[in-house]
C-alpha cells in the first residue's frame, strides 16, 4: 500500500496510508436499472461555516462523547486501546485469546465509544471534504441513535450533530457512499431509541428526530434515498401525526415536517421523464387501497398509521432482542406506529446489520447492492397511504387524521398535481378513490373538516382537470343540489322572466313548458349518469339538503373558487353542455347562481351567500371581457376547437334528445314517435328502425331504466331486444361476465315471462359467438337464467340459506347438451356472482348504490374523452346569449338592493361589462333591455307635469339660477336613481349603435329632464331666421286674449313669434319658496345631469350606423309629439316644448347626416308634416318653430338634384297654409323663404320653384 506525507487539520505532519475509496453508486451518476433518471447535478462542497469541515466533526464527537460519560454506563471510560488487535490482523498476525480476552471484552461492552475512536482514526487519513466517506462519518452517530441503551439526550446530541453535517454541507454528494450513507441514516432515525424519561424530554428527542428526517430527505442529499428509505421516513411522520398520546405540539410538529417532505417528495416527479417499467405488475395495478394487504415481494410498503397504538408490545418485542435484562425498567421509544416489522423493501444486509448490533459481536459494515434513487413507487405508496385515511366507511380513522391527510395531500397537490397527472399509476388512484372519498367527505356538516376537503377538492380539479371530467361534473352537480334548499309539494321553480318592455324579474314557472318535465316517471336527471353523493336514486325527493348558513358559504365560496379559472364558464359549455352524454352544466350553474343571487321566499334568508352568488355570475362576465380584451387579433376559431355552429347543432340534438327520453319515460310509444318526427332515430333502407332505436336506448344515460326493462321484455318488441343484444361484445367473456354487462343498462322487469325472454335472448346472441363450455342454445338459455337467480339468491337479504357451490352445480347437472358443465367454469361464475353483485340499475340505494354508480361512471370515463381547456373566445357569444337574462337580472336586483358602495361598484361594473359584450357580439336586445332596465332605476321615466299652472319657485345659486321642481328634488335625493342615470347615458354615448328600442326610454328621460329645466342650456339653443340663435322656451308669455280672429297686428304677431322668454323666466305666482335641503336636492340633480354628459351623447350622430339612426328617429317621432288629433275643431293645442325639442334634435341630426339625407328624409318631414297637419289647431310658436325647420331643411339641401321633388313639396305645404296660420307665422316664414333664395342653388331658378316662391310671398302679404 502506498503512503503520501501529508499534514493533518491539526497541523503536524504525519506519515498517512492512502485512503481505499470505497464503491459508492453515486460514481456512476445514475440511477442503475432499466429506466433511470439522473441526479441533480453535483456542486462543489461548499462549508457553511467558518470553521474547518475537520474541527466541526472533531467537536461533535467530542460533544456526543461527553454526553454519554455523563451516563453511568460510559462515566471514566477511555476510549485508547478499544480497538487494539486490528493492526496485527492487518500485518497478517494470527488473533489469540490469551492477551487480547481483556481488549475483546472491553470492545463487546463499549462499541459506541469504539466506534467514536475508529472514526477520529479514519479522519486523520481524509484532506478533503469531498473524499469523507459518508457512511463512515454517520455510522458512529447512526449507532447511538439506534442503541437503546442510551439516554434522551444523549440520542438528542448524536441527531444534531447528524443535522448539523447536512445541514453544514459537510454531508453531501460528492461524498462517497453518500447513497449507503443516507439510506442508514434514515432506517437509524426511523428506529430511533432510547431509554425513556420524562415525556417532555422524550418528545425533544423525537422532535429532533423529525428534524433530521426533514433535513435528510429536503437536502441535495436526499436526492440520494431509496423507495424504502422514503417510506419508512413517511410512515414514521405519519404515526407520529396519528399518535394521539402524543402531545398536540409534537403532533403539529411532525405535520409540519410531514408536510416540507411531501414538497420535496412531489417535486421531484417534475424531473421523471417517465413511468417505471415495473409498473404494471401486480403491485401497482388498480386496486382498492382501503385495506392493508400483502403487497409484492420488493415493492415499497407503508403501513397504514392508527390513531393509537400499543408502545408497551412493541417495546416488549424489540427489547428481547436487545437488552433482555432491562425489560422491566426501561421504556423503549419506538415511534412506527407500533409496528415492530421493517419495510420488505430493506436489503438484508441492512436488516443484518440491525440484527448484529443488537448483540454486539460484529459491527463490521457489510457493503449492500446498490441502491435506486426513490421515484413513483415511493410517491406512489405515499398517496396511496394518504388516501387510504379519508375513507369516510372505515371507523379507525378519526377526523383529526383525515384533517391531517387533507391537509398533506393538498400540498402535494399544489406542489405537483400537474406533474401527478402525467403518470398513469397516479392517475388511477386519484380519479377513484381519492375523488370517492373526497365526495364523501363533502357531505359532512364539520365546517373544519369540510372547508379543507372543498380547498382539497378545487385543488385536485385545477391541477387535473383533463382527466377528471366526469369527477368534475359530479362535483359540481353536488354542490348545485346541496346548495338548492327543498322545494315544497306546492312550489314551482323560479325562472327568469322579461316583459316586452324589457323587464326582467324572477317569477314562478307555470309548468306549461314541453321541455319542462318534471314529474312521474317523465323526469329527466340533467346530470346524465353521475351517481348522487347523497347515495339515493334521482326519484328520491325526500333529502334534506337545508344546510346551514356557515356550511352553505363554505360551499359557494368552493364554486366561486373553481369559477376563478378564467375558461371555467366555457369550459363547462364546451364539454358538459354540447355533450350527449353529460348534463347541461353550464346552464344549471347559471340558472342557480342567478337565482340565488336573489332571496327566494321558499329558500334561504339573505345572506352573504346571495352576493358570493353574484360574485361568481360577475366574475363569469368579467372573464369574457378579459377574453375579448386579449384575443382581439386572434383566429377567433382555433383549428383544435369543433366550430361553434357544429357545437350548437350538437346542443340542439341534444334537446331533442333529452326530450325524447322524457316522453318515452312517460309513455314509450309517445316518446318513440317523437324521435322519429325529429329524426333521432331514422329507419333503415328497408324501412326498419329496429337498429337505430336500439342504439337509441343502448346510448342514452337519461332513461328511465325500469320503463326501458319493461318496454324491451314485451313480445311485441321480441325483435328490438334481439338487435339490442347484438350491440354488446360477447366474445372472449364468460356468460356471467357478458350477462352483467347487458343488465347494467336496463332494470330487469319484474314478471317471470319478460324474465325469461330478456335471459333467452340474451343467451340466443351469447351462444352465436361460439362459447367452448356450452353445448346448446338450450344449454345457454339455462345457464343464463340460473345465472340471474344466483344473484338473486346470494344478495337477497330475505333468503336465509345461501346456495352454496355444491347446490349450484347440481342444479346444473346434465343440462349442458345431457353433460355437466365443467366445474372450472361453473366455481368461476359462482364465486364472481358471491363476491361481486351484479347490480341492477336504481335497484339499490345508500352506500351500495353509489358503489355501483361511481363503477359506472369510471367505466364511462373510459370513453368520454378527456376535458379540453377552452382559452377562446370562440363560444363567447353563444355563452352570453345563453347567460344574459340571468345575469342582468341578478346584477339589476343587487344594484336596486345594494346597502354600500362596494355592491353598487360591482353591479355598474356589471352593467358596464354586459353592455361592452352585446356591443361586441352586436346583441341589439340585450343592450336594449340594459338600457331599459338603468332607465327604469332612474326614477326618470315616469310623466311628469312640467306645465303646471302654478309655476316651480327659482332659486338663485352662485350667481347661477335654478328651478326647484318635483322631479329635481325627487331625483337628487334618490341616489341610485343618479348612479343608474349617469352609467344608461355612459354606455349609451360609448355603444350606441347597439341600441334601438332603447332609444324611446332615453328620449323619455331627456323630456322629463327639459320639462322640468334640468336639460343644459346647449342642449336648447337653436337657429331662428329673425332672431339668430334662441333658446326653446317651457312657456310662452301669457298672450294678450284676442277679439278677433284675423289678427292685423304685425306687431302682436312679432311679439308671438319671438322668443323673449328664457326657460327661467321671470313670472309670478310662485310657490312657496323651497327649503334648504329642496335645493341641495336640486343642485344634486343638477350635478348628476352635469355628469351625465349628454351634451357628448347628441354631439355627433354622424358614427351611427343606419340602424340605429332608424330607431333613433323613430323613437323621437314617438316621444316628441302624439298624433291624436283634437275631438273638437274649436279648440286649440296647448303649447307643448316637447314636440319642439324633439323636433330641433330631428332637423339637427337630418342635417348633420347630409350624405344619408335620402334614409332620414322620410322621418325628418313625417314628423313636420303630422304637425303641420293641424296647424291651424297647434300653438303659433310649435308651428312657427316647425316652419322654421322644415325651410331650414330646404335650404341645407336645396343644392342636392336628388332632393328638388321633396323641397317643392314641402314649399307647397307652406303655399297651402290657411290664411291665419299663414298670417301667424308669415314673418319666419318670408325670412326663411329670403334664405331659401339666397342660397345661389340654381334648381331654384326653375319654373316651378320661381312660381310656388311667388304664391307664398303674395299669400304672407296679403295676410299681413
Amino acid at each position: 500500500m502506498s503512503s503520501t506525507t501529508t499534514t493533518s487539520p491539526g497541523g503536524k505532519q504525519e506519515q498517512r496510508p492512502a485512503a481505499v475509496p470505497l464503491v459508492s453508486s453515486l460514481d456512476q451518476r445514475t440511477t442503475p436499472g432499466r429506466n433511470s433518471f439522473a441526479v441533480a447535478d453535483v456542486t462543489a462542497h461548499r462549508i457553511k461555516s467558518e470553521l474547518t469541515w475537520y474541527q466541526l466533526v472533531h467537536a461533535e464527537i467530542i460533544a456526543v462523547t461527553s454526553a454519554m460519560r455523563k451516563n453511568a454506563r460510559w462515566s471514566g471510560m477511555n476510549v485508547n486501546g478499544l480497538n487494539m488487535g486490528g493492526l496485527g490482523m492487518s500485518m497478517g498476525l494470527r488473533k489469540g485469546h490469551g492477551g487480547n480476552s481483556e481488549l475483546h471484552s472491553r470492545n463487546q461492552e463499549n462499541p459506541l465509544m469504539g466506534g467514536f475512536a475508529s472514526l477520529r482514526e479514519y479522519l486523520n487519513t481524509v484532506q478533503e471534504v469531498e473524499d469523507l466517506d459518508a457512511l463512515l462519518l454517520l455510522n458512529p452517530f447512526l449507532e447511538v441513535i439506534r442503541s437503546g441503551n442510551t439516554t434522551g439526550p444523549i440520542a438528542g446530541t448524536a441527531l444534531g450533530s447528524i443535522e448539523k453535517f447536512l445541514h453544514y454541507g459537510i454531508v453531501g454528494l460528492r461524498n462517497p457512499s453518500i447513497a449507503f450513507a443516507m439510506n442508514a441514516l434514515s432506517s437509524a432515525a426511523t428506529h430511533c431509541k432510547f431509554e425513556a424519561s420524562d415525556a417532555a424530554s422524550d418528545e425533544l428527542v423525537l422532535l429532533r428526530m423529525l428534524q433530521v428526517l426533514e433535513m435528510a430527505l429536503t437536502s441535495e442529499s436526499g436526492q440520494v434515498l431509496s423507495d424504502e428509505a422514503v417510506c419508512e421516513m413517511m410512515e414514521t411522520g405519519l404515526s407520529m401525526c396519528c399518535q394521539m398520546r402524543l402531545s398536540e405540539m409534537l403532533r403539529r410538529s411532525a405535520e409540519h415536517v410531514m408536510i416540507n417532505m411531501v414538497i420535496a417528495i412531489f417535486e421531484r416527479l417534475k424531473t421523471l421523464e417517465d413511468e417505471w417499467v415495473y409498473i404494471d405488475s401486480p403491485t401497482y395495478r388498480h386496486e382498492n387501497i382501503d385495506a392493508n394487504k400483502d403487497i409484492s415481494k420488493g415493492a415499497p410498503h407503508m403501513s397504514t398509521p392508527k390513531q393509537s397504538s400499543s408502545p408497551t408490545t412493541s417495546t416488549e418485542k424489540q427489547l428481547s432482542s436487545t437488552t433482555p435484562n432491562k425489560e422491566s425498567s426501561n421504556a423503549e421509544n419506538d415511534f412506527i406506529g407500533g409496528n415492530t416489522d421493517t419495510v420488505e423493501g430493506t436489503t438484508s444486509n441492512q436488516k443484518q446489520e440491525r440484527e448484529d448490533e443488537g448483540e454486539g459481536e460484529n459491527n463490521e459494515i457489510i457493503e449492500p447492492a446498490p441502491l435506486r434513487p426513490y421515484g413513483l413507487p415511493a410517491i406512489r405508496e405515499l398517496l396511496r397511504v394518504l388516501i387510504s385515511l379519508l375513507n369516510p366507511h372505515e371507523h379507525k380513522h378519526t377526523d383529526s387524521m383525515r384533517l391531517m391527510a387533507l391537509s398533506i395531500l393538498n400540498v402535494a397537490f399544489e406542489v405537483g398535481g400537474k406533474s401527478i397527472s402525467r403518470f398513469e399509476i397516479l392517475r388511477s388512484l386519484v380519479a377513484d378513490d381519492f375523488c370517492k372519498y373526497l365526495f364523501q367527505l363533502a357531505k359532512t356538516e364539520s365546517t373544519q373538516l369540510l372547508s379543507l376537503t372543498l380547498r382539497v377538492i378545487y385543488t385536485v380539479m385545477d391541477t387535473m382537470r383533463p382527466y377528471l371530467k366526469l369527477q368534475q361534473e359530479l362535483f359540481l352537480f353536488f354542490l348545485i343540489e346541496r346548495l338548492s334548499p327543498t322545494s315544497g309539494a306546492g312550489s314551482r321553480a323560479m325562472v327568469i322572466d322579461m316583459d316586452d318592455e324589457g323587464n326582467i324579474s324572477l317569477v314562478q314557472s307555470s309548468g306549461k313548458d314541453g321541455n319542462d318535465v318534471k314529474t312521474g316517471t317523465g323526469h329527466v336527471d340533467v346530470r346524465s349518469g353521475s351517481p348522487n353523493i347523497y347515495g339515493k336514486s334521482s326519484k328520491s325527493q325526500g333529502i334534506d339538503r337545508n344546510t346551514s348558513p356557515e356550511v352553505r358559504e363554505l360551499l359557494l365560496e368552493c364554486l366561486l373558487q373553481c369559477s376563478r379559472i378564467p375558461t371555467f364558464m366555457v369550459d363547462l359549455w364546451y364539454n358538459y353542455d354540447c355533450d350527449l352524454s353529460c348534463g347541461d352544466l353550464f346552464e344549471e350553474a347559471i340558472q342557480f347562481l342567478s337565482k340565488n343571487s336573489f332571496p327566494d321566499p321558499n329558500g334561504y334568508p339573505a345572506f352573504d351567500s346571495h352576493f358570493l352568488c353574484l360574485d361568481t355570475l360577475l366574475m363569469f362576465i368579467d372573464q369574457m371581457v378579459e377574453r375579448t380584451n386579449t384575443h382581439v387579433n386572434a383566429d377567433p376559431i382555433p383549428k383544435s376547437f369543433i366550430d361553434p355552429k357544429e357545437l350548437m347543432a350538437r346542443k340542439a340534438r341534444k334537446r331533442l334528445i333529452l326530450k325524447g327520453a322524457s316522453l318515452f319515460n312517460e309513455s314509450p310509444k309517445k316518446g318513440i314517435q317523437f324521435l322519429l318526427e325529429n329524426g333521432i332515430v331514422v329507419p333503415d333502407e328497408s324501412g326498419d328502425v329496429n337498429v337505430s332505436l336500439a342504439r337509441f336506448l343502448g346510448t342514452t344515460q337519461q332513461l328511465n331504466k325500469k320503463s326501458l326493462g319493461e318496454y324491451l321484455g314485451r313480445p311485441e318488441n321480441l325483435s328490438l331486444l334481439q338487435v339490442f343484444m347484438r350491440q354488446f361484445e360477447f366474445s372472449g367473456k364468460r356468460m356471467d361476465e357478458s350477462l352483467r354487462i347487458v343488465l347494467e343498462t336496463f332494470r330487469l322487469p319484474g314478471e317471470s315471462q319478460q324474465i325469461m325472454r330478456v335471459a333467452d335472448t340474451f343467451a340466443e346472441v351469447f351462444f352465436e359467438t361460439n362459447p367452448v363450455e356450452i353445448a346448446n342454445s338450450e344449454a345457454a338459455q339455462v345457464l343464463a337464467y340460473s345465472i340471474i337467480l344466483l344473484n338473486t339468491d346470494q344478495h337477497n337479504p330475505q333468503v336465509r340459506k345461501r346456495m352454496t357451490l355444491e347446490d349450484y352445480m347440481r342444479n346444473l347437472r346434465g343440462v349442458n347438451g345431457g353433460n355437466d358443465f365443467k366445474e372450472e367454469y361453473l366455481r368461476a361464475i359462482y364465486e364472481t356472482i358471491r363476491h361481486d353483485e351484479i347490480v341492477m340499475p336504481e335497484e339499490h340505494e345508500g352506500r351500495l348504490g353509489f358503489n355501483y354508480a361511481w363503477k359506472q361512471l369510471l367505466h364511462r370515463a373510459d370513453s368520454c374523452g378527456s376535458f379540453v381547456v377552452c382559452d377562446t373566445t370562440a363560444y363567447d357569444k353563444d355563452l352570453f346569449q345563453l347567460a344574459w337574462k340571468p345575469a342582468l337580472a341578478a346584477i339589476a336586483y343587487a344594484f336596486d338592493t345594494a346597502q354600500d358602495d362596494s355592491t353598487l361598484q360591482k353591479a355598474i361594473s356589471g352593467f358596464h361589462q354586459c353592455a361592452m359584450l352585446s356591443a361586441h357580439f352586436q346583441l341589439h336586445d340585450v343592450f336594449d333591455a340594459i338600457v331599459i332596465n338603468l332607465a327604469n332605476m332612474t326614477g326618470l321615466i315616469e310623466e311628469t307635469n312640467g306645465r303646471n299652472s302654478v309655476p316651480d319657485p327659482i332659486v338663485d345659486v352662485a350667481g347661477q339660477k335654478y328651478v326647484v321642481s318635483d322631479l329635481a328634488i325627487r331625483f337628487g335625493r334618490n341616489y341610485k336613481g343618479q348612479l343608474a342615470a349617469v352609467v344608461a347615458f355612459a354606455v349609451v354615448t360609448r355603444h350606441g349603435n347597439s341600441m334601438r328600442k332603447g332609444w324611446k326610454k332615453i328620449l323619455e328621460i331627456i323630456r322629463n329632464l327639459f320639462v322640468n329645466s334640468l336639460l343644459p342650456g346647449s342642449m336648447l339653443q337653436v337657429e331662428d331666421f329673425l332672431s339668430g340663435t334662441t333658446s326653446i322656451p317651457l312657456k310662452p308669455k301669457t298672450p294678450v286674449p284676442a277679439k278677433q280672429q284675423n289678427r292685423r297686428d304685425g306687431s302682436l304677431l312679432s311679439t308671438l313669434s319671438s322668443y323673449l322668454l328664457s326657460p327661467y323666466a321671470n313670472d309670478e305666482g310662485y310657490r312657496a319658496d323651497p327649503s334648504e335641503e329642496e335645493v341641495e336636492s336640486t343642485m344634486c340633480a343638477v350635478d348628476c345631469v352635469t355628469a351625465c354628459k349628454l351634451e357628448e351623447l347628441f354631439g355627433d350622430m354622424s358614427s351611427l350606423e343606419d340602424e340605429t339612426l332608424v330607431a333613433l328617429m323613430t323613437a323621437m317621432q314617438e316621444v316628441g309629439y302624439n298624433t291624436k288629433e283634437s275631438e273638437s275643431p274649436e279648440e286649440t293645442t296647448p303649447y307643448n316644448p316637447v314636440t319642439v325639442l324633439f323636433l330641433e334634435f330631428i332637423v339637427s341630426i337630418a342635417i348633420r347626416n347630409g350624405d344619408r339625407i335620402q334614409l332620414l328624409w322620410p322621418y325628418a318631414v313625417d314628423y313636420i308634416f303630422s304637425v303641420l297637419k293641424h296647424a291651424d289647431k297647434q300653438s303659433v310658436l310649435v308651428v312657427e318653430r316647425t316652419v322654421v325647420a322644415l325651410l331650414r331643411l330646404c335650404i341645407s339641401f336645396s343644392a342636392k338634384d336628388d332632393m328638388q321633388d321633396s323641397i317643392l313639396q314641402c314649399l307647397k305645404v307652406l303655399r297651402d297654409f290657411p290664411p291665419a296660420v299663414t298670417q301667424a307665422v308669415g314673418e319666419q316664414m318670408m325670412a326663411g323663404i329670403y334664405s331659401l333664395s339666397n342660397a345661389n342653388s340654381e334648381n331654384l331658378n326653375k319654373s316651378e320653384f320661381v312660381e310656388t316662391i311667388l304664391e307664398i310671398k303674395q299669400k304672407v302679404a296679403s295676410a299681413m
